[in-house]
């Protein structure tokens, strides 16, 4: 009997017939899934019954789906257990019909739990690289900065009635002021011609070597993320800008900037520019050129009549895009080489306004495939059509690959003159394209059940993206816009900030055909990480412990709100004034020495040099 068990307790190698490794050793491993899911499922629910917002913990997040899985693996073997069973006392009874439904619904049982649970197991994403481990080199003002303005009073849908976009549920006066403290939290400035001159100051230095700021004449492009606009009366509640947004940055550039109306082309080579984009703008600047594609038409998506308030994007006369890699497909051809919509290569500045949603091939949409509608081709052509899925996410998910957003960030005329990259965060879109992706709320906080209501903005391309992919990935990264794309969603980014020298060794230089002796590398595009997590948000140059992110944001309650209503402006100062050298410890004495004097004062003005206006939630009011 033991010997038995000893020769059975080895595998037998059939070609040598040598003893190959005792399969006890590893017996407990089969154990492992279900101890596991069961410790899982426990914790969760005694965590969460009593407090279901906890679900939105980090820890939680990582056990439901162990949890769920598990679950889902017990009910389907004891589905499947109880239909064979029915199945063979049927075949006993000689009732056929039966016990071939009871088998059909046993191995359907099997291979639905078997489904589930691979599924399951491959939904998340999960990035490569560890939190809080820099790549690249930092751009901006402060290098690396990205600021976020929260401010739930933006939205106010109920998720059916009337367009989330419209005013009545986008406060237009919300997003201007969420535009104002972004550009202020973003250079450090407390006026908005202030924040501006020190962009156009800055972009020239680096870009010119001359310390001058923007001067009369000198144009702005600025790139819409349009995608769903194919047609003007293009009203529904799909994934798409909000009005606001651009009405809100047209404003700024106008009054704030005094940049000339006719000196700023809203340009979108790929889709229209639709009534209710165009007609909000329209009607405060009429001046400003707004350029949308005519090749829709050309290519038969719709026939429409030429607004001539709505100019036809011209292409370049040459081709000014190569890119940096050869296209594997099934018939080995390169990429073609491509023309350029002619207002970015005109302009002296650009602006790249983006939306933040998953994609289904790229995994996210964000200021870089943004530039995806910059392609003059038709719809369906062979580039752009190329560039979303023969080198996606979806169809190369493997790491250190040639990534064509790479080309697209880095090229002079589009990521390389962009001074500034502005995010739309304030619906939360679970995916791309028109079915299923109506706004959706968010769960984990500070969002708690209700809409994102952010705005986010950069000068540094790749560390805006990296941090709205964290953004989505904490929501979504079961889900990256519903094609089950897991892999490769970051590489860009990985590839983008170390464009000198790419795991890939893709010798990037978009402006030059592969092998051009002429060619130049392209210089690191910006800075790389992922936070520490989704609760604290924080970034190597938040911790101090390194040159990678910068997340600024207002987070309170600040110190000077004294009277209590969640802002810090002149009502305080208005207060802290009466209350001048008051004692008995008034609600000025914000440094609690006893009484107000030019302590407080200079805390007040902090906080609101700061802040200017603070979010409504920045604040723990009653």
């Amino acid at each position: 009997m033991c010997d038995q068990r000893k020769e059975d307790d080895f595998q037998i190698c059939p070609v040598t017939g040598k003893p190959l490794k005792s399969w006890l050793k590893n017996r407990w491993l089969k154990w492992l899934f279900p101890i596991t899911g069961l410790i899982a499922t426990i914790w969760f629910l005694v965590r969460v019954l009593p407090k279901p917002s906890r679900a939105t913990y980090p820890c939680q997040r990582v056990a439901f789906p162990i949890a769920s899985s598990f679950i889902a693996y017990v009910l389907g073997i004891f589905g499947t257990a109880v239909a064979l069973r029915r199945a063979r006392k049927r075949l006993h009874q000689s009732r056929y019909v039966l016990a071939g439904i009871c088998i059909f619904v046993g191995l359907t049982s099997a291979w639905l739990t078997i489904s589930i649970d691979s599924r399951h197991a491959a939904a998340q994403f999960v990035p490569p690289d560890p939190c809080n481990c820099p790549i690249g080199v930092a751009n901006g003002i402060h290098p690396g900065r990205v600021a976020w303005v929260y401010d739930p009073d933006a939205t106010d849908w109920d998720g059916s009635s009337d367009y989330y976009w419209d005013e009545g549920h986008t406060d237009p006066n919300v997003v201007e002021q969420m535009m104002t403290n972004a550009v202020r939290w973003l250079t450090g400035e407390v006026t908005n011609p202030a924040a501006w001159n020190a962009l156009f100051r800055d972009f020239n230095w680096t870009h010119h070597s001359v310390d001058v700021g923007y001067s009369s004449g000198e144009k702005i492009a600025i790139k819409p993320n349009l995608v769903e606009h194919r047609q003007h009366a293009d009203y529904d509640n799909y994934a798409d800008l909000a009005p606001a947004m651009l009405v809100a940055l047209l404003k700024q550039l106008v009054w704030d900037a005094a940049v000339p109306e006719n000196c700023i082309t809203v340009c979108e080579s790929s889709r229209y520019i639709s009534d209710k984009l165009f007609y909000r703008c329209y009607a405060l600047f009429p001046n400003v050129i707004y350029a949308e594609t005519n090749y829709y038409t050309e290519a038969g998506y719709d026939d429409i009549d030429t607004d001539p308030n709505r100019p036809s994007v011209e292409p370049t006369d040459v081709n000014m895009i190569f890119y940096s890699s050869v296209n594997i497909k099934n018939d080995n051809e390169p990429i073609p080489d491509d023309k350029l919509p002619q207002p970015f290569v005109d302009a002296n500045y650009v602006i790249n306004l983006a939306i933040m949603k998953p994609h289904g091939s790229a995994g996210v949409t964000l200021s870089a495939k943004n530039w995806y509608g910059c392609f003059c081709v038709k719809p369906g052509d062979y580039r752009p059509n190329n560039a979303h899925h023969s080198l996606s996410p979806k169809t190369l998910p493997e790491y250190e690959q040639y990534r064509v957003l790479v080309d697209l960030m880095g090229h002079e005329h589009l990521g390389g003159k962009t001074m500034l990259f502005v995010l739309d965060g304030l619906w939360g879109f679970p995916r791309v394209g028109k079915s299923g992706s109506e706004p959706e709320k968010w769960h984990y906080p500070p969002f708690n059940n209700d809409y994102p209501s952010s705005v986010f903005m950069s000068q540094d391309h790749v560390a805006i993206d990296s941090v709205a992919l964290d953004f989505l990935r904490a929501e979504f990264a079961d889900n990256m816009g519903g094609d089950g794309v897991t892999e490769g969603i970051d590489d860009y980014l990985h590839e983008a900030a170390l464009a000198n020298d790419p795991c890939s060794g893709t010798f990037y230089d978009p402006h030059r055909p592969i092998g051009d002796p002429c060619a130049i590398r392209l210089e690191s595009l910006g800075v790389h990480e992922h936070w520490n997590n989704e609760t604290d948000k924080q970034y190597t140059r938040n911790l101090g412990s390194g040159d990678g992110i910068e997340l600024v944001t207002c987070t309170g309650p600040l110190d000077g709100d004294v009277d209590g209503d969640c802002h810090v402006n002149h009502l305080d100062l208005a207060q802290m004034s009466a209350e001048w050298l008051a004692d008995n410890n008034p609600d000025s004495n914000l440094d609690g020495e006893g009484n107000v004097n030019m302590i407080d004062f200079a805390i007040m003005a902090n906080d609101w040099r700061k802040c200017n206006l603070s979010p409504q939630s920045a604040c723990e009011c009653q």
